[in-house]
């Protein structure tokens, strides 16, 4: 039953009791500020714009000198250079490294591989592009290194020196054991055979091999080890060890407490209590020792080039320069606790800017800003691990892999899991509901990107599975029927998404499709999802003529029953900016090429319309950021049948909120907090480079119009200490 409640800023909103079976819950603070740009406070009219709060985090002097990187960064290297930059704080003779790698399209074509400059790596492809040419890739070799000193190994297309792979019989010739006790449940160890057999190979290569092991932990149904294992020739090896409480439809999942203590061949190095609620998974490391060695540690920490991955178009183009003495270090996370929050929010739901929205979260967006600091490079794999604090980990019992889609259509989360805004099962069939505690609460509508960027830079297959693991929860979570079963659909006027949840969930399934292997199936269910999303979405907008300024449906308007239809413009301009990543990453089928380049060409107009000039059609760009505006002259209009009734134009919008129609070049960017960067002119950046680079009609115009705006400096100067949305055009 809605019930009426007032926001911190006295604006009205609507909230929903959330009900568990069979109806889709509504996300109770819907009507909240804006969450990834101007956040609480009071909501105004100012000449009859809507005016947004003040952002909750703007620029403040700088706190305390932030903590020193571990060696110092060598000169960024020249934009678009395919290299890997090397340091170990100890140096020494034929140290292993091994990173995840990105590739530009058409750079190491079909058939082609790497070599490196006066040292010996190998590449072991997992994603190609259309071309055939590689896409991602994990690369390791071995370097001689001073201590404290970086080195560059520049990375060139050729034919490296022939090599039989490492083996796991390399493996247990090192003499490795290990094993992982959780108290009275039991323990878990591996041993001579055992290594024999993993449960997955990860690379094959004669510098290193990585393989995946897992054992149950006693006889407990939920409690699982596991190891991800990096062999690497000449002996040294790296281990990565977890513990798992959470299956897909065992019964009774519920909280294990108990002393966690990883031991690595007769030394040990973990030894903490640990409370696991249900569906988390802990990694056995703390402090700043993220992963244990056999052989002895190099303390090599590898550094992929930032402006190539930029380049790659993996990642939007973010024009921050983060200095090495930005506050924004201290910010960071820099010391790993299992299950601790990191930068993560004190709860994911809450509304206001926060550095874990945008299409990358502020850590990971940190590494790329600042030219791959250390700094950053650690907080993006602390973070990586602290993501299993989220109950969002239901890993499929029969294959013991994230569930595929097709084997449970009409499947949904059951409760006490903390996901939030559930929907319904037509078949009624749920997960297991748990007990013994709710993990913290996970919320899709403000859900951070998790896993992606630490696979990127690193390459451990556990930061995969946490990217999958994301992106099929987002599936379960959906009402089945609004799904429409397999297909996956992410429904902007769905309770359980509202609009930002649909764009942040396209975009982590967008990421998962990207770094899921070519030859693995759920690669192949997850790229199908977002093509049936594609297809969706122009069937809807384009095929049958819909809301002609290039606005989706939201779940609903902040008017109540009064006209006009109005909404959260912010909200549509994440969905914007996700398809357009969507379209840069290039893991939808050519089958719906043409619609998808139909739909961009619709839906761009929705940022394109707002960025205009002083024409009587047009609206001006000076007023381009709102927190709402009207997106239907009544309430009554019918978004079903796309039959509206609709404004012809930006500027019939312009006209009906009484916005100024001065849009010369060189004037100031008026509401939305023009000169800072966490603001609602931040938020429309990704959407407005996406169009531009894409060509869509007037895309380039419009963004020349921002740039020229006397302003705009001050708000571009601000990206650099907080550069979430600081995407600009390629």
């Amino acid at each position: 039953m809605p019930v009426q409640t007032r926001d911190e800023g006295g604006m009205r909103r609507r909230t929903h009791r959330s009900t568990h079976r069979g109806v889709t819950a509504m996300f109770c603070s819907l009507f909240l500020v804006a969450c990834g740009g101007g956040s609480s406070g009071t909501d105004t009219a100012v000449s009859g714009t809507s005016t947004p709060p003040p952002p909750a985090q703007t620029p403040t002097p700088p706190p305390p000198a932030p903590p020193s990187a571990p060696a110092a960064p060598p000169a960024p290297p020249a934009p678009g250079s395919l290299q890997i930059d090397v340091v170990s704080t100890v140096g020494g003779t034929a140290l292993p490294f091994t990173v995840g790698q990105a590739f530009r399209q058409g750079d190491v074509p079909s058939g082609a591989s790497v070599v490196g400059n006066g040292t010996s790596v190998q590449m072991v492809v997992k994603n190609r592009w259309p071309d055939g040419s590689a896409k991602f890739a994990i690369v390791s070799g071995r370097a001689d290194l001073t201590a404290n000193t970086w080195k560059s190994i520049g990375l060139s297309v050729g034919t490296p020196a022939a090599g039989t792979p490492v083996s796991t019989a390399d493996l247990k010739a090192t003499g490795i054991t290990a094993s992982v006790q959780f108290g009275s449940f039991g323990t878990a160890g591996w041993s001579a055979g055992d290594w024999d057999t993993p449960v997955q190979t990860v690379a094959a290569g004669p510098e290193m091999s990585a393989f995946t092991y897992r054992k149950p932990i006693g006889g407990d149904a939920h409690l699982v080890a596991w190891l991800e294992v990096r062999a690497y020739k000449g002996g040294r090896v790296e281990v990565l060890p977890w513990i798992e409480n959470g299956f897909l439809r065992v019964a009774a999942p519920t909280s294990k407490s108990a002393q966690a203590v990883f031991t690595l061949s007769g030394s040990e190095r973990f030894n903490q209590a640990l409370t696991l609620l249900n569906h988390q998974r802990a990694v056995l490391a703390s402090g700043t020792t993220l992963t244990h060695w056999v052989g002895g540690d190099p303390q090599v920490t590898p550094r992929p080039n930032a402006a190539y991955l930029m380049s790659t178009k993996l990642v939007p183009n973010y024009r921050g320069v983060t200095p090495a003495n930005s506050a924004l270090f201290t910010r960071l996370a820099s010391s790993y606790t299992p299950l601790a929050q990191a930068n993560f929010p004190n709860n994911m739901p809450d509304t206001g800017y926060a550095p874990g929205i945008g299409l990358l979260p502020e850590w990971d967006v940190a590494y790329l800003t600042s030219g791959g600091d250390p700094r950053a490079l650690r907080a993006v794999v602390i973070n990586g691990y602290a993501a299993g604090r989220y109950g969002f980990h239901f890993r499929d019992e029969t294959t013991n892999r994230p569930l595929l889609m097709s084997s449970y259509p009409t499947l949904v989360v059951g409760g006490g899991a903390g996901i939030a805004a559930t929907g319904g099962s037509s078949t009624n069939s749920y997960t297991p509901d748990a007990d013994g505690g709710s993990p913290p609460t996970y919320d899709s509508p403000h859900h951070p990107s998790m896993g992606y960027m630490a696979y990127l830079l690193t390459g451990w297959n556990y930061f995969l599975e946490e990217n999958q693991l994301l992106a099929t929860l987002n599936f379960l979570k959906q009402n089945d029927t609004t799904r429409q079963g397999n297909k996956g659909i992410i429904e902007t006027a769905s309770g359980a998404n509202i609009t930002r949840g649909a764009a942040w969930a396209i975009r982590s399934l967008a990421q998962a499709a990207t770094i899921t292997p070519d030859a693995d199936a759920l690669h192949g269910e997850l790229a199908n999802s977002l093509s049936e999303n594609v297809a969706y979405y122009h069937g809807r907008y384009v095929a049958m003529p819909n809301n002609p300024l290039g606005l989706v449906q939201p779940y609903d308007h902040m008017n109540g029953t009064a006209d006009p239809w109005t909404a959260q413009v912010w909200m549509d301009d994440f969905f914007t900016a996700s398809f357009g990543y969507l379209k840069d990453l290039q893991v939808t089928s050519s089958a719906v090429a043409s619609k998808f380049d139909a739909f961009l060409a619709w839906k761009y107009k929705a940022v394109v319309g707002r960025l205009g000039g002083s024409g009587a059609s047009e609206y001006s760009y000076r007023y381009a950021a709102q927190y709402t505006l009207p997106f239907a002259p009544t309430n009554a209009a019918n978004w079903s049948a796309g039959s509206g009734p609709w404004y012809a134009s930006w500027g019939d919008v312009a006209r009906a909120m009484g916005v100024g129609t001065s849009g010369n070049l060189g004037e100031a960017l008026e509401t939305g907090y023009p000169t800072e960067p966490t603001g609602y002119w931040g938020n429309l950046m990704p959407a407005i480079s996406y169009a531009v680079d894409h060509g869509a009609a007037g895309a380039a115009t419009a963004w020349s119009r921002i740039t020229s705006a006397s302003n705009f400096p001050t708000q571009a100067a601000g990206y650099d200490e907080y550069p979430v949305w600081g995407v600009q055009p390629r």
